[in-house]
Parts: C-alpha cells; sequence; structure tokens
C-alpha cells in the first residue's frame, strides 16, 4: 500500500466511512430529512437547512477544529515525504539484477550540483573527442596507417633480396676460397711426389733449385 494512504488512515482511521455517491444518489429525495419535507425550509437560512453557500460540514465547531487540524498535518513533513514518493514515476533499478523497479528522485530532478558535473563531463567529452567521430580525420589516418604498413612491406622486401644476395656473395667467396687451398694442397703434394722421385738421382743442391721453382709458381 503507498506510504500516503498509510498516513490518511492514520488521520481517518476513526471517522465512519462516507455514503458512496452511487448509494446516495439512489436514495429517496425525502429520505434524506428522514421523510419530512417540511424540514428542508428554514426561515434563518433564507428558506433553506443549508445555505448555498455554506458548506454543511463547517456549521459544525467540532468539524472546523477537525479541518483545521487536517490542514496542518497535510504540511507535516511525513505527509509530504509520503505524497512525493506516491507521485515519482517508477524507474529501474540498474544495481538490481532481478529486474525489480526503485523510485529515484535523483533521476527526475538532479540537483544543481549533478547538472554542473554532467556539463563539466559533456564539455571534457567534446574537447577530447574521438578520431572516429570526425570522419576526414579518421580518413587521413587510415591513409597514414596503410602508406606507413606498405612502406614497411617494401622495405622488408628490399631486405629479404639484400640478405640474399649477400648469402650469395658469401657462398661465392667460399667457394673460391676452397678450391685455392684445394689446388694449393694439390701443388704441395705434387711437389712432394717430385722431390722423392728426385732424391734418389739429383744432388741436394739441385733439389733445392727445384723447390725454389716450384714456389715461384
Amino acid at each position: 500500500m503507498c506510504p500516503c494512504y498509510a498516513e490518511m488512515d492514520v488521520l481517518f482511521g476513526h471517522k465512519p466511512n462516507v455514503t458512496p455517491i452511487a448509494s446516495y444518489d439512489s436514495q429517496e429525495k425525502d429520505s434524506l430529512n428522514g421523510g419530512d419535507d417540511d424540514v428542508l425550509f428554514d426561515k434563518d437560512n433564507n428558506g433553506l437547512e443549508f445555505p448555498l453557500n455554506t458548506d454543511p460540514l463547517l456549521n459544525n465547531d467540532d468539524n472546523l477544529v477537525q479541518v483545521k487540524n487536517l490542514q496542518d498535518n497535510l504540511q507535516s513533513k511525513s505527509v509530504i515525504h509520503a505524497t512525493q514518493k506516491h507521485n515519482q514515476a517508477m524507474t529501474p533499478n540498474l544495481n538490481d539484477k532481478s529486474g525489480s523497479r526503485k523510485r529515484s528522485l535523483d533521476i527526475f530532478a538532479p540537483t544543481y550540483a549533478n547538472l554542473l558535473e554532467s556539463r563539466q563531463k559533456a564539455r571534457e567529452n567534446s574537447e577530447n573527442a574521438c578520431l572516429g567521430w570526425d570522419r576526414e580525420r579518421w580518413n587521413e589516418q587510415k591513409a597514414g596507417n596503410m602508406e606507413k604498413q606498405r612502406f614497411e612491406e617494401v622495405k622488408l622486401q628490399k631486405q629479404m633480396v639484400f640478405d640474399e644476395k649477400k648469402h650469395a656473395q658469401k657462398h661465392e667467396f667460399e667457394k673460391e676460397k676452397w678450391n685455392r687451398e684445394c689446388e694449393l694442397k694439390e701443388k704441395q703434394c705434387q711437389m712432394y711426389l717430385t722431390i722423392a722421385s728426385l732424391s734418389s738421382s739429383r744432388s741436394i743442391a739441385e733439389l733445392e733449385r727445384i723447390l725454389t721453382l716450384i714456389n715461384k709458381k
């Protein structure tokens, strides 16, 4: 039950129930004054039981006191708080995963501090806008990234070609070096064979002369 209804029950709980309008209209006219039509006319009230500009409830002093108390009670903090909560719209509770709803005055009636904070955040977001929102700058950045990527690819291809050439040159140099070493070893072997064949029939001076000629070659 709404809190404001509970407050009303406290104020009017001791009062008898008021006759509904539907049943009030369905009664006989003469039943309002107990069946005596003459009672409707009164000399003190211009021929009527109740004057046209007078509320019947206010003719009783007790009713006047009760109405004044009612006005005082309606201005109390509890009644005002209950009325505010009752008149406030229902909003989803974002923190509750069960899908329940809650009332939040901050959502519909933000304070001045909240408004200043929201404006400050909006100003910061506009100053630090993402490039994705600027189509022209975003296209320029994308084109620059693509150009940089193509440059890196060309650089990598050139490096690969250079490495292949360098490897081929190194291989060729190693091959030539190996061939020279083989030729040198072959000459040395041939020299040793010549010395061995001549050592038995030639003199030492002649062998030294032959070795000198071989080394010159």
